[in-house]
């Protein structure tokens, strides 16, 4: 390959250098003198070689990079007069011009063309641009090419974002919901059988994960990628629909089903039997004691018919994801290979399970039973097992469950049960021939982000995760099968909610609660709760440890060095601490300097010990490296609130092992207000708490109960503040005791914990006392002591009187939330906005954000906006627009503020709002729907040019005949105002009988009085007959219908209305202006012309509102149905 690509690149250079034109590039030359009084040459090249151009006296050279080909045309005889010779060089790299006199050279390139000005020696000013259509392709150019630049990275920003999928099966269609980045383009096409979702983005998709996580009806997906893009090929029959769209930040595809009720039905009571993300499984009620059958039973059971799996929950679809590597990338294929095969080793049983390919196992025992999981949807025949047992086993029970069996095999005598791998092939061997080598599987304590506990182990080849219920027991098994080499639970652990069970392959918990659950994700089995596990991070090792002493001579700030740095007097010490450091030589100058800083540590004097730290750091850049050093400006820089720079002090590789770094780790994180980590690190560090002096004792203890009571683990806070009740109160005993009332407010003692908080707030300690304020406000308020008034009065003078931390930012947080539930919309927003300025930082801000960002939504889009003036309602919006929310219900929002702005005469604001949407934010028939809405509002504002023009644009074929028949009367209106009057009413009449009101509305606008009469006369029809009495738009008509026939002159029509209608308008508000235009034509006079410019300029005015208003109420309707079937699926 590499020799053919070099004789290629040969045989191109022999070739150009025998036909040089040939790879030589072109130019021609234009040259003309200007109106300004210039000489203007245009090189345009069909590839842009350098270029260059230089002026010596009377001489212009231009010279090029390359051999390039130039016609010169007419040049000489176009400049005549300026240029006297023209001349090429030899090799084709230059023209040379002997010019007739001096110039002024300017010289510009643009695109693929040279520009050469020759100006007059006399030129003044600013020299020629470039001509206006060259100017305006180079910033197209930029333009565009700035637009791909920003393209691609939008591109590549959302590639790096992962394409998750999730499932769930509906009584008609099933739907697959794609979290992806709102920049990607989404494409939906139909191929074959199958259904082809094209995202524009080379984003990560782990197949393997989506399948597992899907229901089985979902899980046959393909990938492709090609061309920068991912494509996912999804099964769907070519006689069933496919419909896809897209959602804020998800693309959502429906494929309708064939199997319409039935499968439902299935699907519903599955669904709501799956609690957990886990397949359930009762053996009480699938052959309990029954013996394994013979042959033919085992084979019948095979071909039977298998229910379809039910889709897991959402919260179930990601533990289902636990599904080995072979499980994930399709359905499972028949795996086994064999028979089982049973063998005698001594008085053990030796039982092998051949299978075609590696098949993920869990292997366990309890009592007489040994237990044994294998990921293989096929019937496994036992009967020779039983046969060949001679006793041993009394029985064999095989279950089914979700891409799985389950064999339980009944023992005579209690045996000792272990597994191994061998290749393909799983052995169990029953009694003491031993199989060793299995590698232990260990849970380790983990806390999430919110501080949250739970059970983490990670493991290759992760299997299914089922649920099985133990007849003989009675309890709930959490099984996780893996494959091979075998992994086993060597030792069991014994937490507060479950039990890890001893096993000879595989995972088997025990849960003591109900909602806890064993879950996968990719190489990660965990054990969750939703309320988070109740681990301790303290208590345990760490007194043995500190005990023994082993710890503490890694410890910087160790307790014997605590007790010396108290030993003497302050000044006595640190003098004698401060001699030694300056006579120190250069050799003992760190040790000197360490000594001192750790003086001031013990005395937690934290900026005087990071001011001796940092200078020795300065003087010596090598005693960054030494641990001490760093765990010491680490310690100061926590101590005095600087935790973005502990963090990074503490992230060096040499500390990563250090139980003391990860405390002042953790104290760090716990500033920063990340619960979950905070107590992580506190875990790993808690065996050098012991081998501490009291007070850092105490701090960590401090901690370790705040930490708990804010990730609600309330067993662990009351086990950690026991301990710390021995420890001095490091921050004093008013803080002290908020923490104790904390403990009791966590433990459910109300009034214990108030009287805490009464006792802080009597107290001298203004920072306690504010905490203590705080938080009994808010305990009173949650067990209904206060009132929300009285809340919010103590909270604004507690954050009047209380700035600048934390507290503040809290009770800015409660103070913003307490007016909402007032409806004090303008104090909460503005409040939030506050909190925001000052706090822009803290968790709870953010948290705040989000959740006033809720609620200003489900203000304007609930039944509280309607409650509000509507000038304030509007004013509030404005004011706090970077609340509105993004997506469907931003677009919603929108459209709700377009109808208060109508209500309140704001026509010109209703309409920019609703065209914002219609030009940037929608698409299909909602966009079609939208400008309806907006030519309306248009048309009310007098603007029928302005509402023709939106109707034109958004013109679209498929929308329903309720909305074309909307959008045509709309039309015909505009045509009407705008003069258009034949071609109005021949769009009326094509609109069936509910146009006749429209076409005696155009017919008044054309003042074509006898007809417009007449028109208004059969749009009333028999109103006249009916009983109840006319409304305030069959009034108009009325009104309408008389004006034009009087003023046509039609005495006959005008009597035939008086006749109809007398009666029914001598009682209504409008009876003496009926009296007025149904008098007798020759008595008309200044009346008449009142009333009939008066019902000229109103009714029209009346009747556009009311058919507005009637729309957006149908259209409220049409949307609220779609919806409720929806939720209702």
């Amino acid at each position: 390959m590499r020799l053919r690509a070099i004789a290629a690149a040969l045989a191109l250079g022999w070739t150009c250098a025998a036909a040089d034109v040939a790879c030589a590039a072109t130019a021609t030359v234009t040259a003309g003198m200007q109106s300004e009084g210039y000489a203007r040459l245009v090189f345009a090249f069909d590839q842009m070689p350098k270029i260059s151009a230089s002026l010596s006296g009377t001489v212009l050279v231009v010279t090029f990079g390359e051999p390039t080909e130039v016609d010169l045309g007419t040049l000489g005889r176009d400049l005549r007069g300026l240029v006297r010779i023209v001349r090429k060089e030899a090799d084709d790299t230059a023209i040379r011009f002997a010019l007739e006199r001096g110039v002024i050279l300017n010289a510009q390139e643009a695109g693929d063309s040279f520009y050469v000005d020759l100006l007059p020696t006399t030129w003044k000013g600013m020299k020629p641009s470039l001509p206006p259509e060259v100017v305006a392709e180079m910033s197209r150019q930029a333009r565009r090419s700035r637009i791909a630049e920003l393209e691609a990275q939008v591109r590549k920003a959302a590639a790096a974002r992962p394409l998750t999928v999730s499932g769930a099966t509906h009584p008609t269609f099933r739907r697959l919901v794609f979290g992806v980045d709102p920049r990607v383009q989404v494409d939906l096409t139909r191929k074959g059988d199958t259904a082809l979702v094209t995202f524009g983005a080379d984003m990560p998709f782990d197949l393997a994960a989506a399948r597992a996580s899907l229901p089985a009806p979902l899980a046959g997906l393909l990938v492709r990628r090609a061309n920068g893009a991912v494509t996912v090929v999804v099964p769907a029959p070519k006689d069933v629909d496919v419909r896809g769209f897209r959602e804020d930040d998800t693309y959502v595809l429906d494929v309708d089903r064939k199997d319409a009720a039935p499968s439902a039905e299935a699907t519903a009571g599955g669904g709501a039997d799956s609690h957990h993300a886990t397949t359930r499984l009762d053996l009480a009620d699938d052959g309990k004691g029954a013996p394994a059958a013979a042959a033919s039973a085992v084979a019948a059971e095979a071909h039977a018919p298998q229910p379809a799996p039910a889709p897991a929950p959402p919260q179930a679809q990601a533990a289902q994801s636990a599904a080995g590597a072979e499980a994930r990338a399709t359905p499972l294929a028949p795996a086994a290979a064999g028979r089982p095969e049973l063998s005698r080793s001594g008085q053990s049983l030796r039982i092998r399970f051949p299978f075609d390919k590696p098949t993920p196992a869990a292997v366990f025992a309890r009592g007489r039973t040994a237990w044994a999981v294998f990921d293989t949807p096929d019937p496994i025949p036992l009967d020779d097992v039983l046969k060949a047992s001679n006793g041993a086993i009394l029985a064999i029970e095989q279950s089914v469950v979700e891409r799985g069996r389950v064999i339980r095999i009944k023992l005579a005598e209690p045996r000792a049960v272990t597994a191994a791998a061998e290749g393909a092939t799983w052995i169990l061997s029953l009694g003491d021939d031993i199989l060793g080598g299995a590698d232990p599987i260990d849970f380790a304590s983990n806390f999430g982000r919110d501080g949250r506990g739970a059970l983490v182990a990670h493991l290759e080849g992760l299997g299914g995760v089922r649920e099985i219920d133990d007849p003989d027991f009675g309890d709930r098994l959490m099984v996780a099968s893996l494959s091979g080499p075998t992994r086993a639970s060597l030792r069991p652990q014994a937490f507060v909610e479950v039990g890890v069970m001893l096993t000879a392959q595989g995972v088997v918990a025990l849960p003591m609660a109900d909602d806890v659950r064993l879950t996968a994700k990719m190489d990660t089995l965990a054990i969750e709760r939703d309320a988070g596990l109740s681990l301790s991070v303290g208590g345990g090792p760490r007194a043995a440890e500190a005990g023994s002493g082993g710890p503490a001579s890694d410890i910087v700030l160790d307790a014997a060095g605590g007790r010396e740095a108290v030993s003497e007097r302050f000044y006595a010490r640190e003098r004698k601490l401060l001699d030694a450091a300056a006579r120190a030589t250069p050799d003992e100058r760190i040790e000197a300097r360490i000594a001192l800083a750790r003086f001031y540590a013990f005395r937690r004097m934290a900026a005087n010990a990071r001011a001796v730290i940092e200078a020795t750091v300065g003087d010596d850049g090598l005693a960054e490296r030494d641990p001490r050093v760093a765990i010491l400006r680490a310690s100061a820089a926590a101590q005095l609130g600087r935790y973005t720079t502990a963090i990074q002090l503490l992230s060096t590789p040499q500390l990563a092992a250090s139980p003391e770094a990860s405390l002042w780790r953790a104290f760090a994180e716990s500033g920063e207000g990340r619960v979950g980590p905070a107590r992580d690190y506190l875990r790993k560090g808690e065996s050098a708490i012991g081998a501490m002096p009291p007070d850092y004792q105490a701090l960590f203890s401090e901690m370790e109960v705040t930490l708990a009571l804010d990730a609600k683990d309330h067993v662990a806070a009351v086990s950690a503040f026991d301990r710390l009740e021995l420890l001095p109160a490091v921050h004093g005993q008013s803080a002290r005791e908020v923490l104790r009332a904390r403990v009791f407010e966590a433990l459910g003692q109300t009034d214990k914990a108030l009287q805490s908080y009464d006792v802080v707030l009597k107290g001298s300690d203004p920072i306690a006392a504010a905490e203590a304020e705080l938080r009994s406000i808010e305990l009173r308020l949650t067990v209904g002591k206060i009132s929300i008034p009285d809340a919010i009065a103590a909270l604004e003078r507690l954050v009047t009187g209380w700035r600048g931390d934390w507290i503040e930012a809290e009770g800015l947080a409660r103070l913003s939330g307490l007016y909402a539930d007032a409806e004090r919309w303008r104090d909460a927003f503005t409040t939030l906005k506050t909190s925001v300025e000052a706090f822009p930082d803290v968790e709870a801000t953010r948290t705040l954000q989000d959740r006033m960002q809720a609620r200003f939504t489900d203000l304007f889009l609930g039944p509280a906006v309607d409650r509000m003036q509507k000038v304030d309602a509007l004013a509030l919006f404005y004011d706090f627009q970077e609340l509105s929310p993004s997506g469907k219900r931003g677009d919603e929002l929108v459209r709700r503020l377009a109808d208060k702005l109508v209500e309140v005469d704001l026509l010109d604001q209703a309409s920019a709002l609703l065209e914002y949407q219609i030009d940037n934010r929608l698409t299909g028939a909602g966009r079609a729907q939208v400008a309806a809405r907006a030519a309306m509002i248009h048309l009310m504002n007098d603007k029928p040019a302005e509402a023709a023009r939106v109707l034109q644009k958004t013109r679209q074929a498929d929308l329903p005949a309720s909305l074309v028949r909307t959008r045509l009367m709309l039309d015909a209106r505009a045509l009407a105002q705008t003069g258009r009057t034949e071609l109005a009413l021949e769009m009326a009449d094509g609109l069936g009988p509910e146009a006749a009101r429209l076409k005696a509305d155009v017919l008044w606008a054309a003042r074509r009085w006898s007809e417009a009469g007449d028109a208004f006369e059969a749009a009333l029809g028999p109103a006249w007959r009916k009983p109840e009495p006319l409304d305030a738009s069959e009034r108009a008509d009325v009104m309408r219908a008389a004006i034009s026939l009087s003023l046509a002159d039609d005495d006959l029509g005008l009597d035939r209305i008086r006749q109809k209608f007398a009666s029914k308008m001598a009682d209504s508000p409008d009876a003496h202006a009926f009296e007025v235009v149904t008098a007798p034509i020759e008595a008309r006079g200044e009346a008449f012309r009142e009333v009939a410019r008066s019902i000229a300029t109103t009714a029209a005015f009346e009747g556009f509102l009311k058919d507005y208003r009637k729309q957006t109420e149908d259209e409220a309707a049409s949307t609220a149905a779609p919806s409720h079937a929806e939720s209702a699926g």
